[in-house]
């Protein structure tokens, strides 16, 4: 899997991966470049200029402590007589792409900021933690929720946004239809349930993280409250264990 933020270096240029599609492949398919052994030894070199901080990438970090990776065993000899020169081309190119990528930094983590009305929905790029959803899949009980109702993050934002900071609810109808687990009121900052995703998705990156939904699998009605819905890095929505430790991609919302 390729990782943000991941490129290719031409003899004459660098060119970066769309948005929400980081692999090398489909970025070669796009440039009419067949990924084979011939053009990788003489045409291109597959890269990646990685964030610091492992699973929780920090992209508001300066661009000097990103890690640069060479995703390719071979390389093309004009490529090897100076390979510091095309690091630096890389570097420059990510710098100037991610001035517009941190222009919703708020209280130090990138967001994606989704209009719907009068109210603004902002998405995290990224997680927040890593962590097991809980003992079963309410939401409502999870370590999820009781991890953000108590965190740093939401107590920065209700400084920052006050009476702007919108609470909301989350149904927690599972993906078969049960209503157990009812409804989370007066949320502030929580995780999308299959419904926000539904609404909103077209307009949420993919990360590079799997991340949890607060929506339940099935109930105990069913018989089952070990699973619960959640994200793949490559954007498939499917179902994991509670057990599991997945990301936490927390959203919020202000009045505009």
């Amino acid at each position: 899997m390729c990782k943000f933020k991941s490129g290719i270096i031409l003899k004459g240029k660098v060119v970066l991966a769309p948005k929400g599609n980081e692999s090398h492949q489909a970025l070669l398919k796009s440039l009419g470049i067949e990924d084979n052994f011939q053009n990788a030894a003489r045409r291109f070199v597959r890269v990646e200029l990685i964030p610091p901080n492992g699973w929780n990438w920090n992209k508001t970090a300066p661009i000097e402590q990103w890690k640069y990776n060479v995703d390719q065993d071979i390389v093309p000899d004009w490529y090897e007589e100076d390979p510091q020169k095309y690091e630096n081309e890389m570097r420059e190119v990510v710098a100037e792409y991610m001035k517009d990528e941190l222009k919703n930094v708020i209280c130090g983590y990138n967001w994606t900021s989704v209009q719907d009305g009068e109210y603004t929905l902002y998405f995290m790029n990224g997680t927040i933690e890593y962590m097991s959803f809980g003992i079963h899949n309410n939401y409502a009980e999870s370590n999820v929720a009781e991890y953000l109702d108590n965190s740093q993050l939401l107590k920065d934002l209700k400084e920052k946004f006050g009476d702007k900071l919108i609470p909301f609810s989350l149904s927690l109808t599972s993906m078969d239809g049960f209503k157990d687990y009812g409804i989370k009121n007066h949320c502030l900052l929580a995780i999308p349930n299959i419904q926000v995703l539904m609404k909103y998705g077209e307009d949420i990156p993919t990360i590079d993280n799997t991340y949890w939904l607060a929506t339940p699998n099935q109930t105990p009605r069913r018989g089952d409250s070990s699973c619960v819905r959640c994200v793949y890095r490559n954007g498939v929505e499917d179902y994991g264990g509670c057990c599991w430790e997945l990301g936490v991609r927390p959203f919020f919302i202000i009045k505009s």
